[in-house]
């Protein structure tokens, strides 16, 4: 029978003492489940493995670099390309394990805590810690971004809605309306089902279109204001489009 492919986690220390952090990286060595582990003396190394082209899944910090700088990288480094995923790991000293400094540990944005001396057992939990961090982080950013796909999608079924309440061609906002829904068809396992959860909510929750219904509806039989007013309409449409996704 195949075995599951293991999990391998890439990793960043910042730790200004060499020492400290090379036995570290020495200890994650041992753990089946780390990758690639770059060891760096400074939070502006760190921010740049951040903003670079490795994947990084862990990162810690020593705490001696002092919880202001802590903070402040955390901050950065959750916004780079690479670091928003990422568990923030704060390496503490034994002496430093009483409930405050913990409790401060994770005011500052650290996902978790090693204590010096490092265990194989911690390590293995920091992988998990991980492996849930990044679950939940990506999920939510996807989320925000169905959120984002749907209002567009809501909107641009009322508009066709009420070009077609009035008689106007629906020809340029069905298309662009397809093009928006052409993106669902790449979804798969989880985003499927936020996807389905967030469309019923969102759909149950929608306000009436206040804005059309405010509109006056044209009753005529001019083709030229007819064609006029679905121009409107399709500017609309094609301006929905040209906005930038979150």
């Amino acid at each position: 029978m195949n075995q599951p492919p293991v999990l391998r986690f890439e990793a960043v220390i910042i730790d200004p003492e060499m020492a400290t952090r090379m036995r570290l990286k020495q200890m994650c060595a041992s753990v089946v489940n780390f990758g690639k582990v770059t060891p760096t003396g400074t939070f502006n190394e760190g921010l740049q493995k951040c903003n670079g082209d490795q994947r990084i899944d862990v990162v810690f910090m020593a705490n001696r670099l002092g919880q202001e700088g802590v903070a402040d990288f955390v901050k950065q480094a959750k916004a780079s390309t690479h670091g928003q995923d990422a568990a923030y790991i704060l390496v503490l000293s034994a002496n430093n394990s009483d409930g405050g400094t913990i409790a401060q540990s994770m005011m500052i944005g650290a996902d978790g805590v090693l204590f010096e001396p490092f265990s194989v057992d911690q390590l293995v939990e920091i992988t998990g810690l991980a492996a849930r961090v990044r679950k939940e982080r990506s999920g939510a950013r996807e989320e925000a971004a169905l959120r984002f796909l749907l209002q567009d999608i809501m909107t641009q079924i009322n508009l066709i809605a009420f070009s077609k309440s009035c008689g106007f061609e629906t020809g340029t906002a069905v298309k662009h309306f397809k093009q928006v829904c052409s993106v669902l068809s790449t979804l798969e396992g989880e985003s499927i089902e936020r996807y389905n959860r967030l469309c019923v909510d969102m759909f149950e929750e929608a306000p009436m279109p206040k804005e059309l219904l405010a509109r006056k509806k044209y009753g005529g039989s001019s083709s030229r204001v007819k064609k006029k007013m679905a121009e409107k309409i399709n500017a609309e449409v094609e301006k929905l489009g040209s906005q930038p996704k979150a």
